[in-house]
């Protein structure tokens, strides 16, 4: 029985998504890429836990009025508190 090739059967829950990607286009620039490699060699502990810390996150969202450079506004966190952090701000009233 003839089969098609993986490769050419689109994933049906794929359809119409855009890729996972931040809105603001700061994060992909080189100097964020910078900033933030060299705020993680200074900050190499999650503030939350105490893990390996691998993300920088703004205290204060950038898109609820955070300063995107100001690092005064940034704290080092593993994937898994970031993540945490960022669904409980997604889901505030």
């Amino acid at each position: 029985m003839p089969t098609i090739p993986r490769k050419q059967t689109p994933d049906p829950r794929r359809k119409g998504r855009k890729r996972d990607r931040p809105q603001d286009k700061r994060y992909w620039t080189s100097a964020w890429r910078k900033a933030r490699l060299t705020f993680i060699k200074n900050n190499p502990v999650c503030n939350d836990c105490g893990r390996v810390a691998q993300v920088v996150d703004h205290i204060e969202p950038v898109r609820l009025g955070g300063d995107f450079w100001d690092s005064n506004n940034w704290q080092p966190l593993c994937t898994s508190c970031h993540n945490s952090k960022s669904g409980r701000e997604a889901h505030e009233g």
